[in-house]
């Protein structure tokens, strides 16, 4: 897996049967979670990704974060291998995990009554 150009790749993608566990209490202060995949997290640190959702929940508030999360990686994807967003997205899937790897994210809104309808991924 030499070929992948992913920052902090500190080690080859191992597989592992340890799943990465964050244990935090809900509280009437929290308004989401974030499920994603290594690949997100490859590009944003936990904080990051909470900006960014929050910042598009604020202003879209009907909208799909996980979506938008997904088009900010892909943007940043892009900017650190010199190519503009377009240029990145006309590679085809398979040579594009030179880039950055497959990632899936799940945006569950909490306290909203409502059911998360959507889960995005990107290839």
């Amino acid at each position: 897996m030499g070929i992948l150009r992913v920052r902090n790749l500190i080690s080859p993608p191992y597989i592992s049967t340890e799943p990465s566990l964050n244990v935090h209490r809900i509280s009437k202060s929290d308004h989401f979670v974030i499920v994603g995949s290594d690949g997100l997290f490859d590009f944003f640190t936990n904080e990051e990704a909470v900006k960014h959702v929050h910042s598009y929940i604020l202003r879209n508030p009907s909208g799909d974060p996980a979506k938008f999360l997904l088009e900010q990686l892909v943007e940043r994807a892009a900017e650190c291998a010199g190519f503009s967003m377009e240029e990145l997205m006309n590679v085809p899937a398979g040579r594009r995990r030179k880039y950055h790897d497959d990632v899936t994210v799940i945006v569950v809104i909490l306290g909203s009554n409502q059911r998360t309808t959507k889960a995005s991924t990107c290839v």
